[in-house]
């Protein structure tokens, strides 16, 4: 069977040791898989995944009370070409739930361009994502049951809709409840603070692996996204301990913790309007141009066919693309719309020939690449994966939450009308991402696993933020980079959700400067870019922090 997809559910789509031990020799054997490498408290590493080494490092779920029981991080290492390596650079590609692991199997090149070769790159697990413990899966051992319970439970939200809001209010309230009965109080220890200091003990354990002193060992590090709240929280609570820090697509780390992510939509309209620009300046290239006279005619063509299709669902019929008949709505364009902001280059062409379909009244390509009309995968086809960035993110989230926010029906609602009015493209799908699910969730961290609040503090060595110049889910460099002296912004002329939509020759330049030597680019620094979404039809196959779930799109 053909595994269905959804737009709006990609969103959903961070003690003592012996000697390091790097073997690389023929006679080991090559690791594939994190479950045949047993938990050790020491560091060590084995060849794995054929170009890379893999270690699985038992640590504390407290490090404040060793007695609660331990859990393992996987961490994965590509070594610099040019060794010895400065350092271990610490890499999280957001989330909360997405795998640094994964990303590197599948886009170490991205990585390689913008970092350089001088230090190691170690993709790290957080806690319950992917090869980490502990486990946050509410359907453990039923990845296809659980697929198509969050396709079920966040498909059909619509807020201009008050039965549909309800239900969804109702629905978001017995995923807290069933996971509540379905996972162990393990899951209280799945939070961001904890997985910060996860990342101080591996920096320790390889300072000692190395003979140097682990009081005084160093976190180099680079975070994206959910990457920049793990970042700025280390960099809060362990100031003295921060190396090279590269905080890129940047948060409001604040409303994060208090669990209302509605400052995420600072810039998403402009984004969308971005679109329109490029689509104007590629002319026949974008599937949505009509000889428009400029941007602003392809605003309006396409702001009328989203308002024709909030009252006009489309049907889709065509055998050629679906299983069985199905209707697309403006919340499944949202969804999508929403997604392919976070990656133009290469998702700007497919959002062109959806838009212009959708002009005609023809739903086809909307429902491919949302995957309405396709059944779902059975536990016995083995496509769906066996974890989820799903899961991660929302018991992640609401533990850092920590019911800061108080979620009622009442609250929900207003928040739909709030983020409504930040984006009116992207604003009714918004609140879905997690704040509801939190509410009748029976989990919690202990109190040292609490983050408390951001202060200005003095970082061991000046951050460096960075970000696009248009970034439509996270662009609070200003607001963040304010908590922490001396640290600089460093911006690129491009649009989308952080530095790897494109590869700018002067962003890495600025970047690798900075890892190498530790200085900051000039304060106001932005780099040009060749950035062309519809330059090509092959960017498309570029991979960015755009959200897992999307299928691949056939133009």
């Amino acid at each position: 069977m053909v595994h269905r997809y959804s737009a709006l559910a990609g969103l959903l789509a961070t003690a003592a040791a012996t000697p390091l031990s790097i073997r690389n020799d023929a006679n080991q054997t090559m690791v594939r898989s994190f479950k045949d490498i047993p938990p050790s408290t020491d560091l060590k590493y084995v060849p794995c995944f054929d170009n890379f080494t893999c270690a699985n490092i038992e640590v504390p779920l407290d490090y404040d009370n060793p007695d609660v029981g331990t859990t393992n991080v996987a961490f994965m290492r590509y070594d610099a070409p040019n060794q010895p390596a400065m350092g271990d650079i610490i890499w999280n590609p957001g989330g909360p739930g997405d795998s640094a692991i994964e990303f590197m199997l599948e886009a170490l090149e991205m990585l390689t361009f913008l970092l350089g070769d001088s230090y190691n790159i170690v993709g790290m697990d957080p806690r319950g994502v992917n090869n980490s413990g502990p486990n946050i899966d509410c359907f453990a051992g039923q990845p296809a049951l659980r697929d198509y319970y969050l396709l079920e439970l966040f498909n059909n939200i619509d807020p201009r809709s008050p039965i549909l809001l309800e239900k969804y209010y109702q629905d978001s309230g017995a995923f807290g409840t069933w996971c509540s009965q379905t996972l162990n109080a393990s899951a209280n220890y799945a939070n961001t603070p904890a997985t910060a200091t996860d990342m101080l003990h591996y920096a320790e354990l390889l300072a000692e692996s190395q003979g140097q002193s682990p009081e005084e060992a160093k976190v180099h590090y680079y975070g994206a996204s959910y990457g920049s709240a793990l970042g700025t929280t280390f960099a809060s609570l362990y100031p003295d301990r921060v190396g090279r820090f590269i905080i890129d697509a940047v948060l409001d780390v604040e409303d994060y913790y208090f669990g209302n992510w509605s400052q995420n939509l600072l810039q998403a309209d402009k984004a969308v309007e971005s679109f329109f620009r490029f689509c104007y300046e590629a002319g026949p290239k974008c599937a949505f141009f009509r000889n428009d006279s400029s941007a602003d005619s392809i605003k309006q063509r396409f702001d009328a066919m989203l308002e024709d299709l909030e009252d006009n669902p489309i049907a889709v019929t065509d055998v050629n693309f679906v299983q069985f008949p199905t209707t697309v709505t403006h919340i499944d364009f949202r969804g999508f719309l929403l997604i392919s902001l976070y990656n133009p280059p290469a998702l700007f062409p497919s959002l062109a020939g959806i838009a212009a379909g959708l002009e005609n009244h023809n739903g086809t390509l909307l429902a491919l690449a949302t995957g309405n009309g396709v059944m779902p995968s059975a536990e016995c086809d083995g496509t769906s994966p066996e974890v989820s960035s799903v899961q991660p993110k929302l018991l992640i989230a609401c533990n850092d939450n920590n019911k800061r926010f108080t979620v009622t029906e009442e609250n929900v609602t207003a928040l739909f009308e709030y983020d409504k009015q930040l984006s009116t493209y992207v604003g009714d799908i918004w609140p879905a991402v997690i704040v509801p699910q939190c509410r009748n969730l029976d989990f919690a961290p202990p109190e040292n696993q609490v983050f408390q609040k951001f202060e200005k503090v003095n970082t061991s060595t000046p951050i460096l933020f960075t970000d696009n110049v248009i970034d439509p889910v996270t662009s609070s460099y200003e607001k963040m980079s304010a908590f922490y002296e001396g640290s600089v912004i460093l911006l690129q002329d491009a649009v989308g959700h952080g530095l790897v939509v494109t590869q700018a020759e002067c962003t890495a330049g600025y970047v690798q400067k900075y890892l190498q030597t530790g200085e900051l680019p000039p304060p106001g620094t932005v780099c040009d870019t060749q950035f062309e979404p519809f330059a090509s039809t092959t960017s498309a196959k570029k991979r960015g922090l755009a959200p897992r779930g999307i299928p691949n799109i056939p133009f």
